[in-house]
């Protein structure tokens, strides 16, 4: 099987994995708000989610040896379907419990398995066209998976919106199955798995993450209650937001792949903390909200791409792109589990949903610092 075509299906398997995602458990904050939780406590949640994710990840490495790159991804998606049934009843304690573990294990190996595929997957000189174009499809489904979403929790409620999301995720496995396996380097035991690590690429991750604690998970909720606590809006708003992101991405795309990703870094790091400013302020003004959601998403589109490159291609080079991508994926979780209590105690200390995007700019300094000047090899 050809490269393009292994690409094609690993492409075709994340936009509908992303379509369930955008639809659903891209209003699972929301939806624990509606609950009664408060965002303090559901900050505090998701990083009760990472942490476990970060444990459950070394425990699956016995898994992942056994069925493959391919078989721990088609794995992890199976199990992230039934992640819908506890959510709907995540206003019992218990059932969040619940929840949050099911997440937790379906992502501890569902994304280290992906990231390798897309390194080896894909080819350097073309990296910046294919991230574009993966970051142009999910910004696409961020169109139309949201208003689906958000009309169905509106007028439906969840069970026939977490339904439908359980049975595209379940739709999204087949192409995987026609996937050649993915030769993604051996898999490693832990010890193997810790003992050569790129601590520049660990770095900034793990800044990512620290970023991703304000911007995926804080500032969506922010801004749901900042629209008056309604699904609708909060889909109509991330719909606006993925059409910018789709076409800045594709843009952003051409630029490295012309070799220019020191410079794309500069003036995406310096948007991205004039994008928490302006996020910070939004909680008075909803019109401002719907701006900085929008205007976040064109310099999320090109952040993305820059750091994402580097990685894949550094990834790739490395002859062993899933132990790569394993530690990567450690130092991410452990960043934005930091960056969720950073928010937590932001909100909680402020009362102000908005400022609890605050805490996380502090991060664009270190990513920018890790990623300025590297090479793929």
């Amino acid at each position: 099987m050809s490269q393009p075509r292994q690409f094609r299906l690993l492409t075709l398997h994340f936009g509908l994995y992303q379509f369930s995602c955008a639809m659903a458990g891209g209003f699972a904050g929301a939806y624990l708000l509606r609950q009664g939780f408060s965002l303090a406590q559901t900050l505090a949640s998701f990083a009760a989610l990472l942490a476990v994710r970060f444990v459950l990840r070394c425990l699956t490495l016995v898994a992942v040896r056994r069925i493959g790159v391919r078989g721990a991804m088609a794995a992890g998606a199976a199990i992230l379907a039934t992640q819908f049934w506890p959510l709907a009843h995540a206003g019992d304690p218990r059932w969040l419990a619940v929840w949050l573990f099911i997440v937790a294990l379906g992502e501890s190996f569902y994304w280290p398995c992906y990231h390798s595929a897309m390194a080896v997957i894909g080819l350097e000189e073309t990296r910046g066209r294919e991230l574009a174009l993966r970051n142009a499809i999910s910004a696409a489904v961020g169109v139309a998976a949201p208003l689906l979403g958000g009309f169905l929790l509106q007028r439906y409620g969840p069970a026939v919106d977490f339904t439908l999301a359980a049975a595209i995720t379940l739709a999204a496995i087949p192409p995987l199955l026609m996937m050649r396996p993915i030769e993604a380097g051996a898999i490693p035991r832990l010890r193997q798995a810790l003992g050569a690590i790129d601590r520049r690429s660990l770095a900034a991750f793990a800044s990512d993450g620290f970023l991703s604690g304000g911007l995926v998970l804080a500032w969506p909720m922010a801004l749901f209650v900042t629209l008056g606590s309604e699904y609708q809006s909060l889909g109509v708003a991330n719909a606006l937001a993925g059409l910018v992101g789709a076409a800045v991405g594709l843009v952003a795309g051409r630029v490295i792949d012309a070799g220019r990703r020191d410079r794309a870094l500069v003036w995406s790091s310096w948007a991205l903390v004039a994008s928490f400013a302006f996020r910070a302020s939004a909680s008075w003004a909803p019109m401002a909200a719907e701006v900085a959601n929008a205007t976040g998403a064109a310099v999320i589109g090109v952040y993305t791409t820059v750091l994402m490159s580097l990685i894949y291609d550094r990834a790739k080079s490395s002859g062993a792109a899933y132990r790569f991508h394993f530690a990567m994926e450690g130092g991410w979780d452990a960043g934005a589990a930091l960056g969720c209590l950073a928010a937590a105690a932001a909100a909680q200390a402020t009362d102000v949903p908005s400022l609890a995007t605050l805490p996380s700019a502090l991060g664009v300094w270190t990513m920018y610092l890790c990623v300025r000047g590297r090479k793929a090899s």
